[in-house]
This record gives C-alpha cells, structure tokens and sequence, in this order.
C-alpha cells in the first residue's frame, strides 16, 4: 500500500452516484447544483445527509428556505447535469441554459428535472460545518421514484457521469 491524497482517493472509488440539488431561488426559478456527497442517515423518520461547498449558492438557499429536493438523474440529461456543476446558478437558469425539462410535483415546493429517478423531497435539519463544506441533515418528506429512468454515476473522479451499463 502507498500514502495518496483524497483526490486520489475519489478516483479510486469511482463510480460515485450522481445527485442534483434543486433548491428555489428567489426570482422562482430552480437552482440545479451537481453533487455526489450525500448519503442515507435513518430510515424513522427517513433522513439525509448532503455535503455541499462553502462556495456554492445552494446552500446558501436551502439556509434561506429550509427545503429542497435532491434528484437522481437520468441518463438523458446526462450532459446537462454534468454541465450544472460548472457554473454558478447566481447568475444562469442552469435548467434552460443547460436544456433540462423540469416539472411540478404534487406537494413539491420545488422543481425537478423530468428525467429523474428518484427524487427526495427534504426539509433543513440542521447544519453543520465540515471543513471547506457545511453538512446539511435533512428530514425527508417524501420519495418519487420512476424505474424508467437510468441512474447516471460518476467516473474518473467526477471526470464524466454515465450510468452503469455505458461503462460495461
């Protein structure tokens, strides 16, 4: 075994399951950021973690508005959702500049994209600092789910995302 550093790391674990938070903005439209660190935390009541970068504009919205969604692609957005973790959605509608079709879900306070997977539809817990990123607990209120869809991962440490049967 050899000493390697955490980028490293990531890459040697890939494929990594890839999320987009949907958090509203001000103006209404849905910000769309693209993440991996996220994981399950309890079944009762349902709770999530996500790690999210200090940087980032949607933490600072789901701060402000204490709910979100956390969505797993599907394939056909593939470029789009990759694209979504390269700019700032303060200034770019990341759904229309990035040609992602979104919809209402009932109940949803929030827009996702339609070629979803799965969808978690999440309350603010609470907050907690962890190192460069804040790590959010969230209640989940409820799932949505379409087994249709095919689930996108990350490659390469977040070099491409494809899902699974692309990369056999």
């Amino acid at each position: 075994m050899k000493a390697i550093g955490i980028g490293e790391a990531q890459k040697a674990t890939s494929p990594n399951s890839v999320t987009l938070v949907c958090t509203k903005k001000p103006n209404g439209e849905t910000n769309l950021a693209t993440i991996s660190w996220w994981t399950y935390l309890s079944n009762k009541p349902a709770m999530l973690g996500v790690a999210l970068s200090d940087k980032g504009y949607s933490g600072e919205l789901i701060r402000e508005n204490k709910q979100f969604a956390l969505c797993i692609p599907g394939e056909a957005i593939a470029e789009g959702a990759f694209r979504c973790g390269t700019v700032s959605g303060r200034s770019v509608d990341k759904a229309a500049a990035f040609v992602i079709e979104m919809r209402s879900l009932p109940g949803a306070t929030v827009q996702t994209p339609v070629h979803s997977k799965l969808v978690f539809f999440c309350v603010l817990e609470s907050a907690h600092q962890a190192g460069d990123h804040t790590f959010y607990i969230c209640r989940v209120d409820n799932i949505m789910y379409d087994d249709t869809q095919k689930q996108l991962y990350a490659w390469e440490g977040y070099g491409s995302l494809l899902p699974l049967h692309a990369r056999q």
